[in-house]
């Protein structure tokens, strides 16, 4: 499981918007996945930690949404070898950083991580219908925030 901790770092980063909450995130889902492995399908025990990333994030947005709205003022460094994929992730960080939690967990989870509609619906406890139309949406504001953004206009 440690050889696959820095691409659950980096989920949770793109599901939260944050390298350090993601961290915590990650770690507090393999502490769980500690303590609970008599129970874990031993045969995909990464899914499992994988699902737990994604509900400890989605349980993060709950509890912060119930105290208040935090607005991303600034994107968190990403060392990357280019210099033009740097400002590429920044400019999709902050783009995603401007949905709403929901949206930016459907967009993530369906296009990013590659699941089907179903499983997303799952995760999120939602309907397909619920996923399909929140992509929708997602997409129609992703293209709104991306085409005012100068570094993808080429």
């Amino acid at each position: 499981m440690a050889n696959r901790s820095g691409r659950l770092i980096a989920y949770a980063e793109l599901l939260c918007g944050d390298r350090d909450q993601a961290r915590d995130i990650v770690q507090t889902a393999l502490v769980r996945a500690y303590t609970r492995w008599r129970h874990i399908e031993h045969d995909d025990p990464y899914g499992y930690v994988h699902r737990s990333v994604t509900n400890a994030v989605t349980d993060h947005w709950r509890k912060a949404h119930r105290r208040y709205e935090q607005p991303v003022d600034e994107i968190p460094d990403v060392p990357t070898p280019d210099d033009t994929t740097i400002e590429d992730r920044r400019t999709l960080l902050a783009a995603l950083a401007r949905l709403t939690p929901r949206e930016r967990a459907v967009v993530v989870l369906r296009h990013l991580d590659d699941h089907p509609e179903r499983d997303v619906a799952d995760m999120l406890n939602v309907s397909v219908g619920t996923v399909k139309a929140t992509c929708f949406r997602a997409l129609r504001k992703l293209r709104v925030i991306i085409s005012a953004e100068p570094t993808f206009q080429e």
